[in-house]
């Protein structure tokens, strides 16, 4: 089960390496786009993923904002993630009703890409969202949900995708949260330098 490995020693190292990163986008900004990104266990504000992720954005869609939820990180997995996707929906619902014509990618890192699955959107909303981008997915080998219309999943971003995907998920050969009997924890914290991100930038600017 990924619950029992998730919590040793995964926590640790990423509260080692996740630093407070400062906002990058104001609530009340409304950009044409808006990534909201869920950090992973342990993690601050955007955490090792979201970091290099909104900036490879901004760069790929220029005027791109950032805003990263705020939910609680500690190696629990159930009553917090439930906690997170409900934080979530209520972020995008009030933001959505904030700025009419802004749109939204949602991105989630480890336990953040499983708030990304419990996440509920109303139909209005959800119609907003363009892209989901989750790196190191507990859930990428189980038939979860997804925030998103006519979900269409690229298991596979780094070998290019097709125009009807919206959804990009990262796994790293043997990330032990991901690949099925994974083992290597450096796997899973790969994403960050691996070209993951340029990749994940290029496949939200394809459909924008």
């Amino acid at each position: 089960m990924f619950i029992k490995h998730l919590i040793v020693p995964f926590a640790f190292v990423v509260s080692a390496l996740g630093a407070p990163t400062a906002e990058l986008g104001a609530r009340q900004s409304c950009s044409a786009l808006q990534l909201v990104h869920i950090a992973g266990t342990t993690e601050i504000g955007l955490g090792t993923v979201g970091t290099p992720l909104s900036s490879a954005l901004a760069s790929a869609v220029p005027g791109t904002t950032t805003y990263s939820i705020t939910y609680d990180t500690s190696a629990e997995y159930v009553v917090t993630v439930a906690a997170g996707a409900t934080t979530t929906a209520n972020y995008l619902a009030a933001q959505s009703a904030l700025c009419p014509n802004q749109r939204f990618v949602l991105s989630g890192y480890s336990k953040g890409a499983l708030v990304v699955h419990g996440t509920t959107l109303s139909s209005a909303v959800k119609a907003k969202v363009i892209a989901l981008l989750v790196f190191g997915d507990p859930s990428r080998n189980i038939n979860s949900p997804w925030p998103i219309n006519s979900p269409s999943v690229d298991l596979n971003p780094r070998d290019g995708s097709t125009s009807s995907q919206n959804i990009a998920s990262f796994c790293n050969t043997g990330d032990v949260f991901c690949w099925p009997s994974g083992t290597s924890l450096a796997a899973h914290l790969a994403y960050p330098t691996d070209g993951s991100i340029g990749i994940a930038a290029n496949f939200v600017k394809a459909r924008v």
